[in-house]
């Protein structure tokens, strides 16, 4: 697909480790988007609630990584890390807040900040962690609405991402449909921008960035182009 270079991780959810010692208090709450196969737009949803409360110059980063388990390459996984109040934490979907035993001025010191974090998932094996954050966007000028009445779970998921990210970035959500086994599938996704990175959330399995020439989430052409790297053969592709 020229133009494009896919990502061939997505970033889905790791399973979490056994529960271990008990869980500190969390510094302030956060509802989740308690969406599925979320790890990436959860850390991101986390990433806007953060500088919303906090303001701009609020400290927060999404850490994100591939894995490998087994000599396999399997889902890569997202969280968000922060300072607040002169310390450390990270805030993981899996695990909720975790505070960071690093000192704030190594903040950016992803092989300081990596290891307590990835230790939560201890029979995998981290590639390249790297951090993430946005530029400045503006938010969409017709956010999508979250359809929670769906039958369609798929629908239901992409719809709730597509609405809540949609207050600080451009994002569109959109039916489709592919083919799998035989068999006629309904899905949906949705398309936002994220540190420069054209981004599909795939209910079924997570979110994939994608290097597209045009960051445009109204490309339905490019959007269609990308479906069928993870979906080939997706047609359909319409509003919800």
């Amino acid at each position: 697909m020229a133009g494009y270079r896919f990502v061939l991780v997505a970033f889905g959810c790791l399973a979490a480790a056994l529960a271990g010692a008990a869980k500190p208090a969390p510094p302030f709450r956060h509802e989740p988007l308690n969406v599925a196969n979320s790890c990436l737009v959860e850390s991101i949803y986390f990433y806007d609630q953060f500088r919303e409360r906090f303001g701009e110059d609020a400290w927060v980063r999404v850490l994100q990584w591939g894995a490998k388990e087994d000599e396999e390459v399997v889902a890569g996984h997202a969280v968000a890390v922060f300072e607040w109040k002169s310390r450390l934490w990270a805030w993981d979907v899996n695990h909720g807040f975790l505070p960071l035993d690093v000192p704030p001025a190594q903040r950016e010191d992803i092989d300081r900040v990596s290891p307590p974090i990835l230790a939560k998932y201890p029979r995998t094996t981290a590639r390249y962690p790297l951090y993430r954050f946005d530029f400045a966007q503006a938010p969409a000028a017709a956010p999508p609405a979250a359809l929670l009445l769906d039958e369609n779970s798929a629908v239901r998921d992409a719809s709730v991402v597509a609405e809540k990210l949609a207050r600080h970035r451009p994002v569109n959500v959109l039916r489709y449909s592919y083919v799998a086994d035989g068999e006629t599938k309904s899905s949906a996704v949705a398309v936002f921008l994220f540190h420069g990175r054209f981004c599909l959330y795939f209910p079924e399995s997570g979110t994939i960035p994608f290097r597209a020439r045009q960051n445009s989430v109204e490309n339905l052409r490019q959007i269609q182009e990308c479906l069928r790297r993870v979906h080939p053969g997706a047609f359909g592709l319409k509003p919800p």
